[in-house]
């Protein structure tokens, strides 16, 4: 069939008389179209009044509107969104009178009567978005939806319209400018909805299906203040709080749930990799796997994947089995690629866990095939189960290896096999049972806690140290070293150290310093000064909370009674005595200067 002639002017005319039918229907619009207009803006106005009452009373106010007419071909009419190019100083006027409603009616080259009418909200806000950056040009491209033909979804149109255009060209405020103001009172949504009576709709749907406008109140504004949008931003729901638990195949998800509704879809994002998207009016659904970085997630949300691949069924607690019908992914789906997989997480999940490792995996760092084979070997070697090759510098018997793995550092415990091929058993170095022999400088080599081999950054950097153990190691090698105090009382200065040096402060090292500080001063006896175990114990407490009146009077009587400048010093410093405290701090050498600094009690100095 030939594309059937016509003129410009039939063009348009049938683009009006498709308009003219459309508003035709509802009870609230009255139109004054002009035929044949030459006038170079607008084709004419819309009435809009409170009900189909059309009379002066009733009247709210009218919106101006320009009216198009092009040729289409039958596949161009059944788009939901088309694009219409619109001169820049036409938008520019329509912006100086407060917006426009932009329609265009597509109208099939091959048969004229059929017809589609589309449009766009122009308000003066929506108009500066289109031309921003554009105002050197021509023309620009804006975009209009299909008109429903539902009376009250038109009537919602245009009375949602009227009151947001006569914001007039007051500055529109930007999404990102609205995160960092300080001055924003709240945000509110303005829309009105027509229904048929006795007919119900939730707000969720109200706002998801229509053109919403949003405002700022501002504290130093007197009048709200318009949010800029972006034409094709689209608005979504999203629901956690109060969601039921799932169940999959027998297993039980809590908390598990989240929906996102927009308005041509439902989403359903389970854990924090699957994602289930349920098309309106469709049997079908895409499911996405994207896997999380974290180890734990990972091996839950795998087990759901394979749950949904194997049933195509969800049970949601308390309500019936949603069964899924046709599941489409966005890549081939192997189930026993996945299932193996799967078993792999599992097998490095039970290994973190031996290594007493309090923290999530991050498996998201160790993808790759090199560091995945790397961590096999591991898990394959330690505890002695196999010897590995790992070279060194020396011929000690015993190595301390700081090993990363993903986003942690292990201390490893390297025992030769054969040092000439470089053949070492691998040991988690905080499993180790036996004795451990330190000198610290010119001191004699004494028996002690392992824990004792740490510096301060060791307790910040280090994943696989037990801190529960800590305390529990010096009481075990008491009976070896009567003296074991003095090295304890070394550790708990370190992790004093540690926890004002760590970013987070974490609450483990501090409550370790505490117990290890708690156990000095109760059982060391004469083995350490009592001056030393009081400082230490109340300069721990101090970083908990403010020192009870018992406790400030325990560092008077060191500040008054002492003999040693150092202890004085110490004890001034916790009492906030920074009077004093320079003084004292003057009267030691530059040497004990300097090792004062070195102390965690320094933190204290104002």
């Amino acid at each position: 069939m030939k594309t059937k002639q016509c003129n410009d002017t039939q063009i348009e005319q049938w683009g009006v008389d498709a308009v003219a039918n459309a508003l035709s229907v509802t009870d609230t619009l009255q139109r004054f179209f002009k035929e044949n207009d030459k006038t170079p803006l607008w084709d004419g106005e819309i009435f809009i009044y409170k009900n189909n009452g059309w009379k002066n009373e009733n009247f709210i106010g009218k919106v101006s509107v320009q009216l198009k007419g092009k040729l289409a071909t039958k596949e161009e009419l059944s788009k939901e969104i088309i694009s219409y190019p619109v001169g820049i100083v036409n938008l520019e006027n329509y912006k100086k009178n407060g917006g426009t409603i932009y329609f265009v009616t597509q109208i099939n080259k091959r048969n004229t009567s059929q017809k589609v009418v589309y449009y766009e909200t122009l308000t003066p806000q929506k108009i500066s978005t289109y031309i921003k950056g554009k105002e050197q040009q021509e023309s620009c491209t804006i975009k209009l939806k299909r008109l429903p033909k539902n009376k009250y979804k038109i009537q919602t149109i245009f009375h949602n319209f009227y009151p947001n255009s006569r914001f007039g060209n007051i500055p529109p405020i930007s999404l990102d400018e609205l995160s960092t103001r300080k001055d924003v009172v709240k945000i509110t949504s303005s829309i009105m909805e027509f229904l048929p009576k006795n007919k119900k709709i939730s707000p969720i749907d109200v706002l998801l299906n229509n053109e919403v406008y949003w405002t700022a109140e501002l504290s130093n504004s007197p009048i709200p203040i318009p949010i800029e949008l972006t034409p094709d931003m689209q608005l979504a729901f999203v629901s956690k709080d109060g969601l039921p638990s799932i169940i999959v195949n027998g297993e039980k998800y809590d908390n598990y749930l989240s929906i996102t509704r927009t308005r041509s879809s439902t989403i359903f994002k389970f854990g924090e990799s699957t994602t289930l998207t349920i098309q309106e009016n469709t049997r079908k659904a895409n499911i996405k796997y994207t896997p999380s970085d974290s180890l734990t997630n990972r091996i839950k949300d795998l087990s759901f994947v394979i749950s949904i691949a194997e049933t195509s069924a969800i049970h949601v607690e308390g309500k019936d089995v949603l069964h899924l019908g046709e599941i489409i992914t966005d890549s081939p789906f192997d189930l026993r690629a996945t299932k193996k997989a799967l078993e792999s997480y599992k097998r490095l999940d039970k290994f973190w866990k031996s290594l007493n490792v309090t923290d999530d995996f991050d498996i998201g760092k160790i993808d790759s095939n090199s560091s995945l084979r790397e961590l096999d070997l591991l898990i394959e070697s330690i505890g002695g189960k196999q010897s590995i090759h790992i070279n060194t510098n020396g011929d000690n018997s015993y190595y301390l290896l700081k090993k990363p793995i993903s986003n942690f550092l292990l201390l490893l415990l390297l025992e030769a096999v054969d040092q000439e091929k470089n053949l070492f058993n691998v040991y988690n170095y905080f499993d180790q049972k036996g004795i451990v022999k330190i000198a610290r400088g010119e001191e004699a080599e004494h028996i002690t806690s392992k824990y004792s081999a740490l510096s301060a950054n060791d307790y910040i950097e280090l994943s696989n140290i037990v801190f529960s153990d800590i305390l529990q190691s010096y009481k075990d090698i008491l009976h070896l070293n009567n003296k074991i105090y003095e090295p304890a009382n070394f550790d708990l200065l370190n992790l004093l150290l540690a926890y004002d040096k760590h970013e987070e402060h974490p609450a483990i090292i501090l409550e370790t310093a505490k117990d290890i500080a708690r156990w000095i001063l109760e059982e060391s006896g004469d083995i350490l000064p009592d001056e030393i175990k009081v400082i230490n114990y109340l300069q721990t407490i101090k970083r908990a909370r403010d020192l009870t009146k018992e406790e400030i009077s325990k560092l008077y009587h060191i500040a008054d009674k002492s003999e040693n400048i150092m202890y004085k010093l110490g004890a001034n410093l916790l009492l906030e005595n920074y009077k004093v405290a320079p003084f004292q701090f003057d009267q030691l050498s530059d040497e004990e200067k300097d090792q004062f600094k070195s102390f965690p009690i320094y933190r204290f100095w104002q």
